[in-house]
């Protein structure tokens, strides 16, 4: 069971990729998202950089936790990310959200079979809980008479939701593999910064590839128009909303800091809500007290 501190570490990483989502969206649009990926990595591998020379951090790596970070930043941050925003562009944030969320009992299970995490009732009881309110939240957290950019569908659907959940269990291995480091006591930024390198060099090293197959892309430097949302994506999702995410899990277990954080899509209604001005229906607030049993379960 998590320490009180790992599940609101969890909680706050949640909060963190809910901005990251809402900034992602219009970038992961305009640029595709492998060239939004390149750029959004860079900014967040500088991020983390910044922060651990400010704070006097060691940036060093142990050479039994190469393989782990290895292996975590390229199927999670670079295979997961990548899934992550082609989702996004074809569903938008919200409905990628409730897809993504699917990553909390995938992670679960990935801790149970390979870590020896215990899965008690009480925790699988919380995690049916928080994943139906989930998806009752983002499910009926629309109403009908909304027409808006984010509700946009890009056809085929199966092949968004494909990516999604490929998007979702890309996140759960990497948070798995993540899981040995963080008990090890390694700092969350150092070991962030690692992650983040090997998802840089992935989406950089095969440029020359994409590049024989369709060309360069078409916007290879953004405009400054897109630079906010770029900034904004690279700090709450990569950097920081990751930090405290590998933070959670030096005490957390794999379950119970996955249900937790999957809690961004619940998070994202409010400012869907703001957005269009329309009152939430029924059943996303009865989503959203089922998130807030499971989270009192968990915590």
């Amino acid at each position: 069971m998590a320490t009180d501190l790992s599940a609101f570490l969890a909680l706050a990483a949640a909060f963190s990729w809910t901005l990251a989502g809402i900034f992602g969206h219009k970038p992961a649009v305009a640029l595709g998202s492998l060239q939004f990926n390149r750029i959004r990595m860079i900014v967040s591998m500088l991020f983390l950089l910044a922060y651990c020379l400010v704070a006097g951090k060691t940036i060093a790596l142990e050479s039994r936790d190469f393989w782990l970070i290895f292996f975590s930043g390229l199927i999670g941050a670079a295979g997961g990310d990548y899934f992550l925003f082609k989702t996004m562009q074809r569903l938008g944030p919200r409905r990628t959200g409730i897809l993504f969320a699917a990553n909390a009992p995938i992670a679960a299970i990935l801790g149970w079979a390979f870590l020896s995490e215990a899965l008690t009732v009480k925790i699988m009881l919380a995690i049916a809980l928080g994943f139906g309110g989930i998806v009752l939240a983002v499910i009926y957290g629309k109403r009908r008479d909304l027409a808006h950019i984010w509700e946009d569908i890009t056809p085929p659907l199966w092949l968004g939701i494909v990516f999604g959940l490929l998007a979702a269990l890309g996140q759960a291995i990497g948070v798995m593999m993540m899981r040995p480091v963080m008990e090890g006591g390694m700092d969350p930024a150092v070991a962030g910064f690692f992650r983040v390198i090997v998802a840089v060099v992935v989406f950089w090293a095969i440029l020359p590839v994409e590049r024989l197959k369709n060309g360069w892309p078409k916007v290879f430097w953004p405009d400054r128009g897109l630079w906010i949302h770029i900034l904004g994506n690279g700090f709450f999702g990569m950097a920081f909303g990751m930090a405290l995410l590998l933070k959670a899990l030096e005490t957390g277990s794999v379950a119970v800091v996955s249900i937790l954080s999957a809690t961004s899509p619940l998070m994202m209604l409010p400012f869907v809500w703001a957005k269009t001005r329309l009152i939430p229906p029924l059943g996303a607030w009865i989503g959203a007290i089922l998130v807030v049993a499971c989270s009192a379960l968990l915590i």
